[in-house]
């Protein structure tokens, strides 16, 4: 993590750690008004790379009846498979194996359909659709049933303030004096004004989920991606933030929507 305290320093304690603490908050975080980089970009879509080539091997491959091109597009599709499943905080849409599946057989019936005065479909083709279309809906299926497990929860830390910002512990994740930034502390200031919590400098509970809660406060709507983290916006406090990498020590991905609530220990 870019932004790290090392230890957060026992009361009447002198110690360097504060030093620490300013040294590491003075690196460059993003700012909401300037825009992605070439690199940003680059990390953000260069997943889709290998799903595209695999399907324009695939499609490639039934248009020349080229068994190397065809092994190619699959394995392809394999491999850009997993980097989803292992790194889905990294893909700019979700659905990318399901879609880029409904893709091959869509090929497929192009290809059949281009070259239908010519010959008659193969057999091979056909289940070649067929097999592409059924694992489509069981990949559909699946991320669907995944995303709800990851998001359905409701998830709590406990924020206080140390060094002139707000940071949070959470030992579960590894997680310590983890510190909000770049318009968060902002909001959480409105958030703990509303809730009327007394001595919140001292700590409070903040609760969240993706999912709408009973009584939650407000609901931060996800903007964009920069810089590994994600900017969040608030309608109701007409206020915007930057959520650092450590988002997905709670979600597989950044959720459309955060639910948020505060409320004293």
């Amino acid at each position: 993590m870019p932004y790290n305290v090392i230890q957060r320093p026992r009361k009447g304690v002198l110690d360097f750690s504060e030093t620490l603490y300013w040294l590491e908050a003075s690196r460059p975080v993003p700012d909401a008004s300037v825009g992605r980089q070439d690199m940003t970009i680059l990390i953000d879509y260069g997943i889709l790379i290998p799903f595209v080539m695999s399907l324009f091997f695939w499609t490639r491959g039934i248009w020349k009846e080229s068994k190397g091109d065809l092994s190619l597009g699959v394995g392809l599709l394999i491999f850009s498979a997993l980097s989803y499943l292992g790194f889905p905080s990294l893909a700019p849409v979700s659905g990318l194996p399901w879609i880029f599946l409904l893709l091959f057989a869509v090929s497929c019936v192009v290809v059949s359909l281009i070259r239908r005065r010519k010959h008659q479909p193969t057999r091979l083709l056909l289940i070649a659709t067929g097999i592409c279309l059924v694992l489509s809906v069981g990949c559909y299926v699946g991320e669907k049933k995944w995303d709800y497990t990851s998001s359905n929860s409701i998830l709590v830390i406990a924020p206080y303030h140390y060094a002139g910002t707000w940071v949070f512990d959470d030992p579960r994740v590894g997680l310590q004096a983890e510190p909000f930034v770049s318009g968060i502390p902002e909001l959480i200031d409105k958030l703990v004004a509303d809730a009327a919590i007394s001595n919140a400098h001292d700590g409070f509970r903040l609760i969240f989920s993706a999912q709408p809660f009973p009584g939650y406060q407000t609901k931060v709507v996800w903007r964009r991606r920069e810089a590994g983290g994600n900017w969040y916006y608030s309608e109701k406090y007409d206020q915007e933030g930057w959520l650092c990498p450590a988002l997905f020590k709670y979600f597989r991905r950044a959720p459309k929507d955060i639910y948020v609530k505060v409320e004293a220990k």
